[in-house]
């Protein structure tokens, strides 16, 4: 039986690090990366920006002082130096600024409103309430009733519609303000080079003012009586006759309210009355007013009597009395009624001591 030959075994393989071509080559990688290395430190020890070196470096001509940096004199930004700065806090509101309009507005009179409620919700003075509506309540708070529609102003002042005599200067005088006033208020757009206003249009005038019709001065005739300039049932005669003493009576029968109240806004109470009732002279005088007046009185008559004192009897059905005649305490002036500025029948009652209202609640007996 022959045997079989045995298989030749595998060449026994040389490590890598055995080899010659191994090292030959890993002392030139070495030989380059350290080349390289000091070529990169030579380039950063001669930079202008290496901090640790303390002799300037020089460079095209110029040298570039080295900048030394004190470890001490950094500031503090440890941890603990944070405990006593200003922090912020955040705030998830944001507060929108009011942006004011530069023209009017419209607000519809609502149930309980009255010219002070109306006035402070619109930051504005009560004053300006009348003056930027007075073709719609004519000075007179008694037209402030629900549904009505008011204009508001953007700022406090009158509303003004332009009349074809007017000017600028005789505008800004009745309301006493300057020309410029009107002319720069932006919601006008007027040309300040040529400031035309025509005849119909409406203007904002800030700061005006005018005086309201129960603010209207006394004047004299020439006699011992003064008078007001009211309209058409003024009187013009030099007048004298008996006065009035410190007794007053009450101007009719009935006490009652009927409307508004004595305030700054109505400087005279409204008492009921019916159409026709009989209204008498409060005190002694002579008739200085006696007819039609076109500032929202309706038919008007005034007393003066003769010691610093006039008494108003407005919205009147009729006036019984002539101008100048003498009057005494109870005579019949009129009849009740609801003329003029009147929502219904009612006796605006006024008294009035050199020209400044009283109040009747406490001089009515």
């Amino acid at each position: 039986m022959s045997e079989t030959a045995p298989e030749p075994c595998p060449a026994e393989e040389t490590p890598a690090w055995r080899n010659w071509k191994f090292w030959a080559g890993s002392l030139v990688s070495l030989a380059v990366f350290s080349a390289i290395g000091y070529w990169a430190w030579q380039a950063f020890t001669a930079s202008p920006y290496n901090l640790t070196s303390p002799n300037p470096v020089s460079g095209a001509g110029s040298e570039i002082p080295t900048v030394v940096i004190d470890p001490e004199a950094l500031p503090d930004v440890s941890a603990s130096s944070y405990s006593v700065q200003i922090r912020r806090s955040v705030d998830p509101h944001t507060e929108i600024p009011e942006r004011g309009s530069s023209w009017v507005t419209e607000y519809t009179v609502m149930r309980g409103d009255s010219l002070s409620t109306i006035a402070e919700k619109f930051h504005l003075t009560w004053q300006s309430i009348l003056w930027g509506n007075s073709e719609t309540l004519k000075d007179d708070p008694n037209f402030l009733i629900p549904g009505k529609v008011l204009f508001i102003l953007p700022v406090d002042g009158a509303f003004y519609q332009w009349q074809e005599r007017d000017s600028l200067e005789s505008v800004a005088a009745e309301f006493h303000v300057t020309p410029d006033a009107i002319i720069d208020w932006p919601g006008n757009n007027l040309n300040p080079l040529d400031p035309v206003v025509l005849t119909g249009s409406w203007v904002i005038i800030p700061g005006g003012w005018r005086p309201f019709s129960w603010e209207v001065a006394p004047v004299s005739t020439g006699g011992s009586s003064r008078t007001y300039n009211l309209g058409p049932g003024t009187c013009s005669g030099k007048y004298n006759g008996t006065a009035g003493t410190d007794a007053w009576a009450w101007p009719t029968v009935n006490h009652n309210l009927s409307g508004y109240d004595f305030g700054p806004t109505h400087p005279a109470i409204d008492i009921q009355v019916y159409i026709g009732q009989p209204v008498y002279a409060a005190q002694t005088g002579v008739v200085v007013f006696t007819g039609w007046s076109d500032r929202g009185y309706g038919y008007l008559v005034i007393v003066d009597h003769l010691n610093s004192w006039h008494t108003f009897y407005a919205h009147l059905d009729y006036p019984a009395v002539q101008c100048g005649q003498q009057v005494w305490t109870g005579s019949l002036l009129g009849g009740g009624g609801t003329t003029g500025n009147s929502t219904g029948p009612h006796l605006h009652f006024e008294m009035r001591y050199n020209g400044v209202g009283q109040n009747p609640w406490g001089l009515l007996p």
